[in-house]
């Protein structure tokens, strides 16, 4: 048994610890207080049957996720053909190499173009039009 004092509302509450925590909130009156420490031991019997129902409805609910995991999803087979067209799709879609490639356009190592042979190749030459920019100077 413990006393706790509550700042914020300045009050006593009387604290019954066990294997579980049972609150008596404390007033001024002494036969008052030992009402109220009745009434919170009366409660006892009552707090531990709600808690005890409260973990066999857990237990039940473990039980059916358990049979629910075991099941095989319905729709499996219509989920691996959305997920084929989403990647066909997606493959057209990225076509100009602007977006990310998806997963199954990834070209094999050996069928890759070769950064050194794009280095090696000369440099298209300028066009007159367009300027050289300077980095020292703001464009607007």
């Amino acid at each position: 048994m413990s006393v706790e004092f509550n700042f914020f509302s300045k009050e006593y509450t009387l604290l019954l610890k066990g294997q579980m925590t049972h609150r008596a909130a404390l007033g001024t009156d002494p036969r008052g207080n030992l009402t109220r420490i009745d009434n919170a031991l009366a409660q006892m019997p009552q707090r531990l049957k709600a808690v005890k129902d409260q973990l066999d409805n857990l237990y039940q609910q473990q039980a059916a996720a358990k049979a629910e995991v075991g099941k095989p999803f319905p729709q499996e087979q219509e989920l691996r053909d959305k997920s084929a067209r989403l990647a066909e799709l997606d493959v057209l879609l990225n076509m100009d190499g602007r977006g990310r490639p998806a997963p199954e356009a990834v070209l094999a190592k050996s069928n890759r173009p070769s950064v050194l042979e794009g280095l090696k190749r000369p440099v298209p030459p300028r066009s007159p039009d367009k300027k050289p920019k300077h980095h020292g100077q703001e464009v607007r």
